[in-house]
């Protein structure tokens, strides 16, 4: 892929294991009360919006423009309920999940609140493929590496390119698998310093200007992988863009239909 490189994983040989039950938990309780704020801030837009209109022709061009603040208003409206679903999910459970089902998901999650010249690209080269995961977990994973890369593009505009593919590799984590799923999250965005990719699963570190970003999704992110026995690896070069690689192993028992 070239440029700088880093691996995101975690030994399971090791003691220490991310408690990922807990830490949805948490993240969930998050997300919800980020909902229950946009809502209280939507009430708001909504009311003004409303009292502006029934003093104007609503046909005008001041009208226009209300309408445009309320059809706005409404896509923010769909990402908080898809938040606060996000976090009445507070049971974890594993179970065989179609990846390209999840990406679809993930990409109708995002799309309301998508920054203006970006699009994104679906290119799913294994649609068939299998991964014994959580998918609400799953979705967030997926949503937080897409949100990450179009911010990065926020300013400039520019595609994300999200491809699933079926690959063999002899071992991952110290963990073998004959099929892993990969999920290539490719952006066209500003890119990262080496010591900025490094820091990039860190609690709490975030490089959005402006109060964007926590610092903890990409954390969340890592832990979720982890915990399914898969892999993370970043490439990135400045103004020229970011590859993230999401390595998670195939269900075994339909790793034979990958190779018809």
């Amino acid at each position: 892929m070239g440029g700088k490189k880093k691996t995101g994983q975690v030994n399971p040989q090791t003691s220490e294991q991310p408690d990922i039950e807990s830490s949805a938990r948490q993240y969930g309780r998050l997300a919800g009360g980020i909902a229950h704020d946009l809502n209280t801030i939507l009430t708001t837009i909504y009311g003004y919006s409303e009292m502006a209109l029934e003093s104007l022709d609503e046909t005008s061009e001041a009208g226009q423009s209300i309408h445009k603040i309320i059809r706005a208003a409404d896509r923010a409206r769909i990402l908080s309920g898809r938040l606060m679903n996000l976090s009445l999910h507070t049971t974890y459970e594993k179970v065989n999940i179609r990846v390209r089902n999840i990406i679809s998901e993930a990409v109708s999650f995002i799309k309301p609140s998508m920054p203006v010249k970006t699009e994104i690209v679906e290119n799913i080269v294994a649609p068939d493929i299998l991964v014994s995961a959580d998918p609400v977990q799953l979705l967030r994973v997926f949503v937080n590496l897409a949100v990450n890369a179009l911010q990065a593009m926020e300013e400039t505009g520019g595609r994300l390119t999200i491809t699933l593919e079926a690959v063999r590799k002899e071992d991952i984590n110290h963990i073998p698998a004959a099929e892993y799923a990969l999920i290539r999250f490719a952006d066209t965005g500003q890119g990262m310093k080496e010591k900025t990719a490094e820091r990039m699963f860190d609690p709490f570190f975030t490089t959005g200007k402006n109060g964007k970003g926590t610092g903890i999704g990409l954390t969340l992110v890592h832990d979720i992988i982890s915990d399914l026995n898969g892999d993370i690896k970043v490439s990135s070069r400045v103004k020229k863009g970011t590859v993230i690689d999401v390595l998670i192993p195939a269900v075994a028992d339909r790793m034979h239909k990958l190779t018809d």
